[in-house]
């Protein structure tokens, strides 16, 4: 009975929605962290200002999707890095460590309503990141190795551009939805 009883306190640290009624709302939901410039300002899963935002857990699924919907249009930069406090006031692009697309490097006429999916594959000998532009691939970007351990979802904004993250799909559907294969971010607790 005692390892029956350590077993389900693992399961839930690792699983607790298996263990809480669905729809209560307990179980911590993938969003923005505390780690964010000075000049970010953050309200539920919409982000503006200058500077860079860091999401509350790390991939570390295979396969991870998360989308980004432009509510007003600017420069912004979407992608993985690691997790670091240095140069938060600046863009992902100024940032070592730092997987990341760039609003203006898609060569596109972003508008409002557009909506910017991530995939992140770890499943490959090179990691991937795929960028989705309302459902569509449109740029793919194979990891020179260049970071190690842990990476977390992270944007920065700048020029009035406002984003709405849609991290794990479950406050709302993704709009597009993640390819075969992939799911929104899953929370994670590190027990140690």
């Amino acid at each position: 009975m005692e390892q029956l009883q350590k077993l389900c306190c693992c399961l839930r640290v690792y699983f607790p929605c298996l263990f809480e009624p669905h729809g209560t709302g307990s179980t911590p939901l993938v969003s923005f962290s505390d780690v964010k410039g000075p000049r970010v300002r953050i309200s539920n899963f919409f982000v503006t200002g200058h500077g860079t935002a860091l999401v509350n857990v790390p991939v570390i699924q295979n396969r991870a999707y998360w989308e980004f919907k432009i509510i007003e249009t600017g420069n912004f930069c979407v992608g993985v890095c690691e997790p670091s406090k240095a140069s938060l006031d600046g863009q992902l692009s100024d940032r070592k460590r730092t997987w990341a697309i760039s609003s203006k490097a898609t060569k596109r006429d972003l508008k409002k309503g557009d909506t910017i999916g991530l995939a992140y594959d770890l499943s490959d000998i090179r990691p991937v990141l795929k960028m989705y532009l309302n459902g569509k691939v449109a740029k793919i970007l194979k990891c020179n190795g260049e970071m190690h351990g842990d990476v977390y979802p992270c944007v920065s904004v700048a020029g009035g551009c406002m984003l709405e993250a849609n991290f794990e799909g479950s406050l709302h559907e993704f709009q597009y939805g993640p390819p075969q294969g992939y799911c929104g971010i899953m929370y994670t607790r590190d027990i140690l």
